[in-house]
């Protein structure tokens, strides 16, 4: 398997993308086919989280919670889509970039309902993404591909896993009877930070 040493990565063309700097060395096939999964697992994730952001607005009436869903939904597709570009960039093939099978609806198959359930689900949607970031990069000796993991993807992600995080932890702390109150006063602080954008959904 042919691997690029870094200092045949000095010896490239670079390129910028959103800021870094994208060798324009092709990567060994490892990294292909990580970076073809880590692009179908953000486009699928975006997709999912559109399907929380449908099911907490529409059935749970939570405006708040919809908004930062489909935010959620927006990062990651545009994280998908730059990770396309980026792929074109090294000179990779993307002729099997889109699974054939297409996008599992897990979201749909969930049995139970509610916020809390949401953001669980959430949580480990971007937990599992976020381990395969980390193993991308791990098992990466491509200088230029783990700058571009760490800068896009992977603080992305873990912030994101803290923001559940701390939601979850601020609606379960109170008795069953404050935690819908609890769970009110944060979709009221979620609609007042990403403003109502069910409309981006139902529309």
């Amino acid at each position: 398997m042919h691997r690029i040493s870094f200092e045949t990565e000095k010896k490239c063309k670079t390129n910028l993308l959103l800021g870094t700097k994208v060798s324009l060395c092709s990567c060994n096939d490892k990294m292909k086919e990580c970076l073809r999964e880590l692009a179908n697992q953000e486009i699928e994730l975006a997709y999912e989280y559109l399907q929380l952001a449908s099911k907490v607005g529409a059935q749970n009436a939570y405006p708040g919670f919809a908004s930062l869903f489909t935010k959620l939904s927006d990062d990651d597709s545009s994280r998908g889509h730059e990770l396309v570009k980026y792929i074109a960039l090294r000179k990779l093939s993307i002729n099997s970039l889109i699974k054939k099978e297409g996008i599992k609806n897990r979201v749909h198959a969930l049995r139970e309902t509610g916020v809390v359930k949401y953001l669980e689900t959430a949580r480990e949607f971007n937990k599992k993404i976020l381990q395969a970031v980390e193993t991308c990069h791990e098992d990466s000796n491509d200088a230029s591909a783990q700058d571009y993991l760490e800068s896009h993807l992977l603080d992305h992600h873990i912030e994101v896993g803290k923001l559940l995080e701390d939601l979850l932890n601020r609606i379960k702390t109170g008795s069953d009877a404050d935690n819908a109150l609890i769970t009110y006063m944060v979709d009221e602080e979620l609609l007042n930070t990403y403003g109502d954008r069910r409309k981006d959904v139902f529309a």
